[in-house]
């Protein structure tokens, strides 16, 4: 003999077939306009997760930083210039302006970004939170051939050990031992665990300079 289901049980069922009515409603209303909006616009689910993805380039070129307004937050840094040289007003000991809690390493002529090829070094100096680990910043830079496209061959990177009491520090942008080549460079910036090799995902944000005549 075939059980007739209880009054419960009816209304159980109810609640999950009103749940599942709701949920392609939901669907119907937010998901499908969603879709049509795409397809007007040229876009696909697939074509979206290409986007996605994306290129180095086209990542590092939206992670740029502003180099003229330079004395605001920016990316993990409270500031970050580029800058012809640094001033320490104060002993230090190790890398000038090394292993200080208290103090800033000043930019000489910050928002520079371009320099001639008998240009031996300058640097990117910032300003950082107080951080939850040892870790360590670095530069790498490339250069555009073109203008707009990296090298995939380094022209050169530093990288600083920072503790977690500082709160300022500096990079070095040096020449390489077969000089300059003139026109355009990207700078790109990693936050990193201490002796950690060159990590994409690290990147976090990018500037860029130039060499003149």
């Amino acid at each position: 003999m075939t059980k007739k289901p209880s009054t419960a049980e009816h209304a159980h069922r109810g609640d999950r077939s009103l749940g599942a009515l709701s949920l392609s409603i939901l669907l119907l209303v937010f998901v499908m306009p969603a879709l049509v909006w795409g397809e007007e616009k040229g876009f696909t689910a697939t074509a979206a997760t290409k986007e996605s993805e994306g290129s180095v380039t086209t990542q590092t070129e939206l992670m740029a930083l502003d180099q003229e307004n330079w004395q605001r937050p920016q990316s993990a840094f409270k500031w970050i210039a580029m800058a012809r040289d640094i001033k320490v007003p104060w002993d230090t000991f190790g890398r000038q302006g090394w292993m200080t809690d208290d103090a800033y390493v000043d930019p000489v002529d910050p928002g520079v970004s371009e320099f001639s090829a008998d240009t031996e070094i300058f640097y990117l100096v910032f300003a950082v939170s107080a951080l939850d680990a040892p870790s360590q910043y670095r530069a790498a830079w490339f250069h555009m051939p073109d203008g707009k496209t990296p090298s995939t061959e380094l022209t050169g990177t530093d990288a600083l050990f920072m503790e977690m009491n500082e709160k300022a520090g500096y990079l070095e942008i040096f020449r390489p031992d077969g000089g300059w080549k003139k026109g355009k460079y990207l700078v790109k910036l990693y936050f990193e665990s201490p002796g950690q090799e060159l990590y994409e995902p690290n990147v976090i944000g990018t500037m860029s300079f130039t060499i003149t005549d």
